[in-house]
């Protein structure tokens, strides 16, 4: 029990950093954007290699980032609000990187 006061207690714990207990919908959704923006960019440059997989990881990054959305307009309570938005950007970024990967690995099979 005293170990689970003091992680609590702990500012170097990531559960406890200020941006899961603090901020605004904004500080989150704008960034989240701009991460969008990017992701979907880069994959759509990547639709003359391949075509399913770019298309798949621009749906789903478009997805999460409706489901930010929802989750802003949805959620009043801001800790678990924002560890939802940590989560979703979380999967924001893996999906191009993953999709990149693929494409990667498929068209060195393909040479």
């Amino acid at each position: 029990m005293a170990a689970r006061d003091a992680a609590r207690r702990d500012p170097l714990a990531i559960r406890n950093q200020p941006a899961l207990w603090t901020g605004r919908r904004r500080q989150w959704l704008i960034p989240a954007g701009v991460l969008w923006l990017v992701a979907v960019l880069m994959l759509t440059a990547t639709l003359t290699l391949q075509i399913l997989i770019p298309w798949a990881g621009i749906g789903l990054e478009t997805l999460l980032y409706l489901t930010m959305l929802a989750c802003a307009i949805g959620m009043r309570e801001t800790h678990p609000r924002n560890v939802a938005f940590a989560w979703l950007m979380g999967g924001m970024a893996l999906v191009p990187i993953l999709a990149l990967v693929l494409i990667t690995i498929g068209e060195a099979q393909g040479r």
